[in-house]
């Protein structure tokens, strides 16, 4: 083999190696989080909601498995060992938006066509087989509610303080990773 037969392959596997590169993800690529937190006021003290805000463990999107509303804020989550034993089930991510409920639920319909939904109590529910239970739910839903129906004038203020115009609760309980227990 002559020295110029030497130079074309080796140019030919550097090219290789340089277009295989561009097919691989990076090794660090970060992880997309479920949704963002609400920028708290430094002046808004420590209640048990700041701190819910503050302190929650955000999953990453993929692991939720269910869209997280655009611009919605997460004022709180659960991991299944977090919750009161009677109300056990699935994790928990609550979050609140500045839309409306209908818009909320409209955005829903589309995002989720296949699950079963209707409008229960004063909330409006999405669930992937079409059973919600409340108390400890075995399957994975969203629940929409209106937060004039759902918190009491100072939860609404103090909420309100870390999402001006907040008008719509978000609770989304997704599926547990394989062999998860509390």
């Amino acid at each position: 083999m002559n020295l110029s037969t030497l130079y074309r392959v080796a140019a030919s596997i550097s090219g290789l190696l340089v277009f295989l590169s561009t097919l691989t993800l990076p090794v660090n690529a970060k992880a997309e989080a479920f949704a963002s937190r609400p920028q708290i006021p430094a002046d808004i003290g420590d209640s048990y909601q700041v701190q819910a805000a503050r302190d929650s463990v955000i999953p990453d999107a993929a692991r939720v498995g269910i869209p997280a509303y655009p611009g919605a804020v997460i004022i709180r989550t659960f991991a299944v060992g977090e919750r009161p034993p009677k109300y056990e089930g699935l994790p928990i991510i609550e979050l609140i938006t500045t839309d409306d409920y209908q818009t909320v639920i409209d955005f829903y319909k589309k995002q989720l066509p296949s699950w079963r939904n209707a409008e229960l109590l004063s909330a409006y529910y999405f669930a992937q087989f079409g059973h919600v239970n409340f108390f400890k739910p075995e399957e994975p839903h969203v629940g929409i509610h209106k937060m004039e129906n759902y918190y009491r004038a100072g939860d609404k203020e103090l909420l309100r303080k870390l999402l001006p115009g907040a008008q719509t609760l978000i609770k989304v309980f997704y599926a547990k990773e394989a062999g998860a227990g509390k």
